[in-house]
């Protein structure tokens, strides 16, 4: 009788027992979810990265044919622009983090700098994308701007002004 009563004691698992294994799940799956959110992150600056080289050389297949770079009309997505870029590129993408990219004159430099601008990219993404395309200061280089507007200057300045506000 003693034997059997040690084997059914022997067969379930302790409410502490349950408890640790599932503080260690716990704390194993926010490891695991800042890693994959750290690694999202990155991509997104790479991807922006990509996009923006992507569309300095639409404009310049641009000037290469036509001798002077696009005006601007300040929208990506506004028929003019998909207008001039269909020969170019079909299809635009959107930043990763929302909004639209913008042909657009500068900001923070003078108002004849020629940049393609991101809004609202957020602090963190402007400062890890000067970092990994320019050199890791938004107040210097190609890159400029903040977490509220980000200008990436990677076309030929020299390029006569061309604004057409209307």
């Amino acid at each position: 009788i003693n034997r059997n009563h040690k084997l059914s004691c022997a067969k379930g698992f302790t409410l502490i027992e349950l408890l640790v294994v599932i503080s260690i799940i716990g704390l194993l799956s926010s490891i695991v979810l800042t890693s994959v959110n750290s690694a999202r992150n990155k991509a997104k600056v790479a991807r922006a990265a990509v996009d923006l080289k992507q569309l300095v050389l639409v404009l310049n297949l641009y000037l290469d044919a036509n001798n002077a770079y696009p005006c601007f009309d300040h929208d990506w997505n506004d028929t003019k622009e998909k207008g001039w870029s269909a020969p170019y590129i079909p299809v635009w993408s959107t930043p990763p983090w929302g909004n639209t990219y913008h042909w657009e004159h500068g900001v923070f430099v003078s108002s004849d700098w020629r940049s393609i601008s991101i809004n609202a990219p957020g602090q963190a993404n402007a400062e890890a994308l000067d970092k990994l395309m320019d050199d890791g200061n938004l107040n210097t280089g190609v890159i400029r701007g903040s977490g509220g507007r980000l200008e990436y200057a990677g076309v030929d300045q020299s390029v006569p002004f061309v604004d057409c506000h209307i």
